[in-house]
């Protein structure tokens, strides 16, 4: 792999957990730090397209010093936390169908827990160490968590809606009756986020039809006036697939899913711990041959 056109001010996608994060997305490799910020500096524009919500990206966000739009959900919200210049784009579930998911008396007897969240707001059924790590919901920063039943509490429409389970015999059930939601709601099994070593829940989470990040990938390749051909992404999980295909220099990271790897135009050389994004985008960027 090798980057054409070296003049050329690139838009560069990064993804959070497994790819500029090292395992446990607590921080970022000092390399991938590196290279991102002095990639600012010459004059490319970096973007975070991540799972994660705002509240949990926000800070790396800031340790790269960056002023460009940051995407949370996967696409689900859009938004320019620092100039504020762009108006917020949020894709929700709607509140007929959250309540419609929720109520259904399958689902509802199959769920162990319920996490509900909006942008910048969440609200889980009963506390959960699980949900709160995974989900980030303690990083909050001018966001609203509440433990509380949502049957009761809950109003509006949701970017994310995430049911753990009882057991996993009852998936397949759970599945089925989301079926009838097949037309408003993307349904994604297991640690679609990340990695959670010590966790083995089964968990369905629920986001827009629409949202996915190739479709952000296209958002912010016109807000920046570029050429998608000529953005360059990295990516490690199936929720990085759509971007990863969709732009000319889809890199994944070699800790990264192996069907990822697959449509992909390059393969980091080293994992997200060993600061893969940044060496691979610092060869890159020179004009050699990764």
């Amino acid at each position: 792999m090798k980057l054409q056109h070296l003049d050329k001010k690139r838009l560069i996608l990064v993804d959070l957990d497994g790819t500029a994060l090292v395992k446990g997305g607590m921080g970022m490799h000092p390399k991938t730090v590196e290279v991102l910020k002095k990639a600012e500096k010459d004059g490319h524009r970096v973007c975070i397209v991540t799972g994660r919500p705002h509240r949990a990206s926000i800070r790396f966000y800031r340790e790269l010093g960056l002023s460009s739009l940051l995407t949370n959900f996967d696409g689900a919200h859009i938004h320019d936390p620092l100039k504020r210049m762009f108006k917020r784009m949020v894709l929700p579930i709607s509140y007929e169908t959250v309540t419609g998911v929720i109520n259904d008396p399958i689902i509802k007897e199959s769920v162990d827990n319920i996490l509900i969240e909006n942008y910048n707001r969440a609200v889980v059924m009963k506390k959960d160490s699980f949900l709160e790590n995974f989900f980030h919901l303690d990083d909050v920063e001018d966001d609203e968590y509440f433990i509380a039943d949502p049957y009761e509490v809950w109003a509006g429409p949701s970017t994310n809606v995430v049911l753990t389970l009882k057991s996993p015999e009852l998936k397949d059930n759970v599945l089925r009756r989301l079926e009838a939601f097949k037309n408003t709601i993307k349904v994604q099994t297991g640690t679609v986020y990340g990695h959670l070593d010590d966790e083995n829940r089964s968990m369905i989470t629920l986001t827009n039809k629409l949202v996915n990040k190739g479709f952000v990938s296209n958002i912010l390749a016109q807000y920046y006036n570029k050429d998608i051909r000529d953005v360059i992404a990295f990516g490690d999980q199936m929720n990085d697939y759509d971007m990863i295909q969709l732009v000319g220099y889809g890199v994944a990271m070699k800790n990264g899913n192996d069907d990822l790897k697959a449509v992909a135009s390059g393969i980091t050389h080293e994992t997200n711990d060993q600061g893969g994004v940044g060496f691979f985008l610092e060869k890159l960027l020179a004009g050699e041959e990764v």
